[in-house]
């Protein structure tokens, strides 16, 4: 049996980023630009769209802000079907609306899905669960604001990559956010997560093994998670590991990509197959030849941009079903 192998062109800049001091050694405000950087020189090159609207709303009682960016793709307002929330990837310590604005602006033109990117609040500087909180203030202000938006006819869902998948998908678990000081007032009509983070424990053989050689390891997870949590012992709360949640009916239709060279793969499968399990329509789809955040690595790997173009169908087709 022959074992699935990353892309060449993938493992190449993995080897070269491991002569850099590696994520975890640095503090959150010096890795934030570096991830930025990355995603501009190797990252999707960026493609126009019809509109980009950058919004403030304020935050639940603290006097606070949270950013959104809003990008319209080049068709008429009342040609508008479908809109996705985004949540950018970064274990909630790192990533911004600027480190997933090629990705988002590749989305919204190429599917015809009007995004809105969240920026929500990163820790250490805000721990769990306030992007939790920043998600759930920003979906109730858009449901709230439809209609100035232009989006009054949409379907409109929750997506994200990696701990922003952790966060759309919270969205959709209504039945979990009672211990939060606000909740969802709708939940999303479909969900859309690449490799997402549903389990903060580290058990799985995949996390165990993702010492290098990956833009991810497991030692960047363990940063990620030392820096967003206020103890270990909240590893195993809902909120903060979604795997470990019995009932998952509530969610809505689900897109869902794992990829082989990743820390979350064994996660992301278990919870695929929860879904499965428990009756929610789910579409999983599984690349065997590319590693965590390989969206960051296409113009360096034509398979990156193959995996892109994948992606960009499947959200079309989750919208269309």
């Amino acid at each position: 049996m022959t074992m699935p192998a990353l892309d060449k062109q993938q493992q190449k800049l993995a080897n070269i980023l491991s002569y850099l001091p590696p994520t975890h050694s640095l503090p959150p405000k010096m890795a934030r630009p570096i991830f930025t950087l990355l995603d501009r020189l190797t990252g999707i090159k960026k493609v126009d769209v019809g509109e980009v609207k950058n919004i403030n709303i304020a935050t639940h009682g603290d006097n606070q802000s949270i950013s959104l960016r809003m990008y319209y793709p080049t068709k008429s307002a009342a040609q508008y079907t479908h809109a996705m929330m985004y949540f950018h990837g970064g274990g909630c310590v790192i990533g911004s609306i600027q480190s997933h604005d090629r990705l988002c602006r590749y989305l919204a033109q190429h599917t015809n899905t009007v995004i809105i990117s969240v920026g929500y609040r990163l820790a250490p500087e805000y721990k769990f669960p306030i992007p939790i909180l920043d998600a759930i203030e920003s979906w109730n202000w858009l449901q709230s604001h439809k209609d100035e938006l232009g989006l009054s006819q949409c379907e409109i869902g929750a997506g994200g990559d990696s701990a922003g998948a952790y966060l759309a998908l919270l969205l959709g678990l209504p039945s979990v956010q009672h211990t939060l000081p606000i909740q969802t007032s709708c939940p999303p009509e479909f969900q859309y997560l690449l490799y997402p983070m549903v389990d903060l424990q580290g058990l799985t053989a995949s996390y165990r093994s993702a010492n290098d050689g990956m833009l991810l390891t497991n030692k960047l997870m363990d940063y990620f998670r030392d820096h967003y949590l206020v103890s270990r012992q909240q590893m195993s709360l809902p909120l903060v590991s979604p795997l470990l949640i019995d009932e998952l009916r509530e969610l809505p239709k689900t897109y869902l990509l794992t990829v082989e060279f990743d820390p979350l793969k064994d996660d992301g499968i278990a919870f695929a197959n929860k879904l499965k399990a428990q009756s929610v329509a789910v579409h999983h789809q599984h690349f065997d030849d590319c590693m965590h955040s390989f969206v960051s690595t296409t113009r360096v790997s034509q398979r990156a941009q193959q995996g892109v173009e994948e992606i960009s169908r499947q959200l079309k087709d989750l919208c269309s079903t």
